[in-house]
């Protein structure tokens, strides 16, 4: 009874230890996971539903020399992580949510586009979408639930693999638009 009595007294230290353990480890796990940016290519897709680690695994798969890591996530999982939102490489929209994310987007290079791009949509008379989502059939469906209506690719305006670095984020797109 002593001992039980003894243990229940200091509950709350154990508690402490226990969390600080568990964060240190997902500190150490995240580290050891993850990639520095220069090294990863990000995709955001605003759609109903996202098989992402598939998505991601299906595309690691072929990655390009230079990259480590390829993550693709719905938008939901910026809440946890909006930097990553803001720095993605492409980007899948609605068509109705293109003017909420405009300053996300750079004009597209189209002699870097692959051969299998679609529809472009314009900004400012620039190429800056490729149309992947008619309403009825489009890329990598087996991964991404699109809702009703067009989706669009975007290049992200913070992707360092897009001319700054390397080349990329646009064979992250020609794998997307060749995933039917």
């Amino acid at each position: 009874m002593r001992v039980l009595k003894n243990i229940l007294s200091q509950l709350h230290e154990y508690v402490v230890w226990a969390i600080l353990a568990a964060v240190l480890w997902g500190f150490v796990f995240n580290f050891l996971t993850d990639a520095p940016e220069e090294k990863k290519l990000v995709l955001f897709a605003e759609v109903e539903s996202c098989r992402d680690r598939e998505l991601s695994a299906a595309l690691e798969a072929r990655r390009p020399e230079g990259i480590r890591l390829i993550q693709a996530h719905s938008f939901d999982y910026a809440m946890f992580d909006e930097t990553g939102l803001l720095n993605a490489d492409v980007y899948i929209v609605p068509i109705e949510s293109v003017e909420g994310y405009r300053d996300s987007f750079r004009p597209l290079d189209p002699a870097a586009l692959p051969a299998a791009a679609g529809e472009l949509l314009e900004l400012d008379g620039e190429p800056c979408g490729i149309r992947v989502w008619d309403g009825e059939s489009g890329c990598a469906a087996d991964f991404l639930g699109y809702g009703e209506g067009e989706y669009y690719l975007f290049l992200g305006a913070n992707s360092l693999h897009a001319g700054e670095k390397d080349m990329a984020a646009y064979w992250l797109i020609g794998e997307l638009l060749n995933m039917n």
